[in-house]
């Protein structure tokens, strides 16, 4: 029996839905707008808005009701009651889209599950598309996951990440390994893309 209550213990309530997640506002009148703040309060001050109609609002973590959004280059809250989940699966599964940054060196990676395709981009280099060979989703008692590539593998892990440049606050976590002539570890940030 103590082994059926800690394994109940450990995988969170009944029905709970990870992090990131995407979003649509909901219950904002026509004409009025959804604010965020700086902080988890109906006090802090407001960093911007949504409008009444918004959808793709990427929440990436959550305090008391309050869900944390990236706006522009910075990061701001707002009120979870107005924000409705979008149907679909969670982000570990592998079957969203997602748009992942790195620094030091620069480097974007845009991935598309559902056509398998994968681009990634340097400055230097500039694009090269590419085929995902193999998709490893995660599974709710195990939220990462990962994905091969001719050229190596990526891991995916959910938390907050930042980017190391802006404000910027991002849901995702990842490691992308290159092999070949020169094998690189290069570490980002992704986020959904609706």
């Amino acid at each position: 029996m103590r082994g059926i209550a800690l394994a109940l213990m450990l995988a969170g309530p009944a029905g709970a839905e990870s992090l990131p997640g995407l979003f649509r506002v909901t219950g904002v009148a026509a004409g009025d707008v959804l604010n965020i703040r700086a902080e988890p309060s109906a006090g802090a001050a407001i960093l911007g808005s949504l409008p009444p109609d918004a959808a793709g609002v990427e929440v990436v973590a959550e305090q008391g009701g309050w869900g944390l959004v990236s706006t522009g280059e910075g990061a701001g809250w707002v009120k979870l009651s107005f924000l409705a989940r979008q149907p679909g699966a969670e982000w570990f599964a592998l079957t969203q889209p997602l748009r992942c940054l790195g620094s030091e060196p620069f480097w974007s990676l845009g991935v598309e599950p559902a056509t398998r395709v994968a681009v990634f981009s340097t400055p230097e280099a500039g694009d090269a598309f590419t085929t995902l060979s193999t998709l490893w989703p995660g599974e709710d008692w195990r939220q990462e996951a990962a994905f091969a590539l001719p050229d190596g593998f990526a891991t995916l892990t959910g938390g907050q990440c930042s980017d190391g440049m802006s404000d910027r606050v991002f849901g995702i976590a990842i490691k992308l390994y290159r092999l070949g002539d020169a094998p690189a570890v290069l570490q980002g940030c992704c986020s959904l893309m609706p």
